[in-house]
């Protein structure tokens, strides 16, 4: 039987902002408003809405949280920390290549001494594919795709599911 919700894992590229790929991105960035950035070019990123309260409930209730992309570390970093996101995390996991299911293993193994199980995981992800990557090594992770036609739409449909708001 599943247990409750002890880690939440986020892909970064169109789950936590609109962008397709961070690693496009020309450093620096500068931030616009609250939710919106530009890069060196002026391309945008814009930050999901909800995201810093979904972040804000899912540590308030003791949850931990990493991330798990495919980038040029450095490039989605200066994403994560000119909107202050950086610090709700517990591990950032990026790397410039697709097998998330690697990414996973280094995530697990991280919070194993904390107590998380497997199945006290949900990996939130907009592509199929590395969803399916990570559910064929790990079966009992929860995966989420967060997509127009995934499992959730949204930051609230992320708060109601997971943390009961």
């Amino acid at each position: 039987m599943p247990g409750r919700v002890k880690l939440i894992v986020l892909d970064l590229d169109q789950v936590l902002w609109d962008h397709h790929d961070a690693t496009s991105l020309i450093l620096p960035l500068r931030r616009v408003d609250e939710r919106t950035l530009v890069d060196s070019s002026g391309e945008r990123v814009v930050l999901r809405e909800g995201v810093r309260n979904f972040l804000e409930g899912a540590r308030a209730r003791g949850i931990y949280l990493s991330t798990c992309s495919w980038n040029e570390p450095d490039k989605a970093i200066a994403v994560l920390r000119t909107f202050q996101l950086d610090r709700y995390f517990d591990l950032l996991v990026i790397e410039p290549h697709p097998e998330k299911d690697r990414m996973m293993e280094r995530i697990l193994d991280h919070f194993a001494p904390k107590g998380v199980r497997e199945d006290e995981t949900v990996f939130i992800d907009d592509k199929e594919e590395m969803l399916e990557k990570v559910r064929r090594r790990y079966p009992r992770i929860r995966t989420l795709r967060f997509h127009p036609d995934g499992d959730v739409h949204s930051f609230r449909d992320l708060e109601r599911i997971l943390l009961g708001g």
